[in-house]
């Protein structure tokens, strides 16, 4: 990875090490072979897991990260298990919008069964409305210094555990395996044995149901693997030929 604070054409958001992975891990790497600028910013450690330790997934990030060919990663460690739409989150997210100037936001889904997720999504929605406003001044939490406004372009939300009907639907077929040596990266969530007293899921069914997630998707864009992203406004498309049934849309 290059500098830490640089422009980027996608910058994706995680209430966790991993979520971004999980959900939009082949969209990130779709965007890189396209030759477009990608970062990460993790709103938590994930210290509060029930498998692994912060200094596990920091690692294990790092590793991802590589993997994604993310120009950048950040972790605002705000608290895995009370992370909440508070002021003082937005301001801190609003800074990373404004640090990284992205054409387009990729965030949880608020209303997600899990709270540090919801509130995630809810974060960073409210920030990248402050991110704009020149009136509000941010500054560098290591410089001090004032950071300029900006506007991203859009701000896609990714379904976690809820099912939605997506606005649309990314075709990651061809990355699908690169998406899945990404996620196992994740050792010790996804390939360590469950302790007794955990009862959700065990490893290899959650494996599966990521699989099975990616056909569900992918089977309504007629392509073998998907990633779903809501928009919560409309889109606003210049050309309908090119931009929608060029890409054979809802075909």
């Amino acid at each position: 990875m290059t500098s830490l604070y640089c422009p980027v054409d996608i910058l994706a958001f995680g209430a966790h090490p991993d979520d971004v992975e999980l959900s939009c891990a082949g969209t990130l790497l779709h965007a890189h072979a396209l030759g477009q600028r990608t970062a990460v910013v993790d709103c938590t450690r994930g210290e509060m897991a029930s498998r692994g330790t912060a200094e596990e997934r920091d690692a294990e990030s790092a590793a991802a990260s590589t993997l994604l060919g993310l120009t950048a990663r950040r972790n605002l460690d705000l608290g895995d298990g009370r992370l909440m739409d508070t002021q003082e989150f937005r301001d801190a997210v609003a800074a990373e919008i404004r640090r990284f100037q992205p054409r387009l936001i990729l965030c949880p889904a608020p209303g997600d069964r899990h709270p540090d997720h919801d509130a995630a999504g809810r974060l960073v929605q409210a920030a990248a409305f402050y991110a704009r406003m020149k009136t509000r001044v941010l500054r560098d939490a290591e410089t001090g210094e004032p950071l300029a406004a900006h506007s991203p372009g859009l701000v896609l939300v990714y379904p976690m555990h809820e099912l939605e009907r997506p606005s649309l639907v990314i075709d990651i077929s061809p990355y699908w395996p690169q998406k899945m040596e990404i996620v196992r990266t994740y050792r010790s969530q996804f390939l360590n044995p469950m302790p007794d007293d955990y009862t959700f899921i065990g490893t290899r069914d959650y494996l599966h149901a990521i699989e099975a997630r990616g056909m569900f998707y992918g089977n309504m864009i007629q392509t073998a693997y998907g990633e779903p992203f809501v928009a919560r406004s409309p889109l606003r498309i210049a050309d309908l030929l090119n931009d929608l049934a060029g890409g054979k849309a809802g075909l």
